[in-house]
């Protein structure tokens, strides 16, 4: 049987990431397998609809994980944000293990760009340099991709949109690397396309650079009015621990570390703006923050 006719595992499948991924891997030409917990869910049916093979089950059924991935060629791995760290750091490692007792080829593993040596203080970046020392250690092939800040997580009405103004951890002229989610989908099926290339590489990816006057701009171009940028007061970022935290990591930390953009186009060349991303496919969502009754005729 060759090796590309095997199946690739995909947890997740029904969220935004493992949605992703399932559909570039479809696109791509390869099987996909997912592991969801209501087959007769919505989203279940319009992944089986695309081609995608259901098993129902979930993170605590380790006996049926195990046999979906004996005839499995790949394991896509990514964990959901509500849980604690210490669950996380069980079930990502418990994932990694059955990957490497069932002889998988290729476990890629969903990190985070907040991942490094230092810990953050804060559990959901924590639990994952865990997880990627565990894998490490196994005898699997496997790549850890470390996605950059989503795209979509900047469409929050906490900052102030609505209002004409955006207010947010960076400084007018600080830049950061944000990425589409669509786009993570993409890296993942290049990785899984070509596991000589990126077996054993841990691989921070992104799909632009912007800084926060651009994202006043960029706000400003899509809403076709004034959107003010700001970064946060140093007392608020002083009087709340976790807000202290992420400006801190932007400021010096591992999200201050940027890739090479050149680069992340030869893995996909596919890669999207944060501009054209908002004016696309985040549109409608931008819309709706700002209060836009065009998300609503356009729905």
């Amino acid at each position: 049987m060759k090796e590309n006719k095997r199946p690739i595992l995909v947890f997740g499948a029904t969220g935004r990431q493992g949605g992703a991924v399932a559909d570039a891997l479809l696109k791509a030409g390869w099987p996909v397998r997912a592991i969801v917990r209501d087959i007769s869910a919505a989203k279940s049916i319009a992944l089986r609809q695309a081609g995608a093979e259901l098993v129902q089950g979930s993170f605590a059924d380790l006996d049926a994980i195990r046999a979906q991935m004996d005839s499995a060629h790949g394991v896509f791995s990514v964990l959901p944000a509500n849980l604690s760290e210490a669950e996380e750091v069980r079930i990502g490692c418990a994932i990694a293990d059955l990957a490497a007792e069932s002889g998988v080829a290729h476990l890629v593993y969903s990190s985070g760009a907040s991942s490094g040596d230092t810990p953050t203080g804060i559990a959901r970046f924590d639990a994952k340099p865990r997880i990627e020392a565990h894998i490490r250690n196994l005898p699997v092939t496997a790549t850890i991709i470390r996605p950059m800040i989503f795209m979509d997580m900047l469409i929050n009405p906490a900052f102030g949109i609505s209002e004409g103004r955006y207010t947010f951890f960076l400084r007018p002229d600080q830049s950061m690397q944000l990425i589409a989610v669509e786009d993570i989908g993409k890296f993942a099926a290049a990785i899984f396309a070509d596991r000589i290339r990126f077996g054993g590489r841990t691989i921070k990816i992104a799909s632009d650079t912007v800084t926060g006057r651009e994202l006043g701009e960029i706000f400003s171009e899509v809403a076709g009015r004034p959107i003010a940028y700001s970064r946060l007061a140093d007392d608020v970022l002083a009087g709340n621990g976790d807000l202290g935290q992420l400006a801190a990591i932007l400021d010096n930390g591992p999200l201050a570390d940027h890739v090479d953009l050149a680069e992340m186009r030869k893995i996909n060349p596919e890669i999207i703006s944060f501009r054209a991303w908002l004016a696309t496919q985040g549109r409608q969502a931008f819309d709706t923050v700002i209060g836009d009754d065009r998300a609503s005729r356009s729905a």
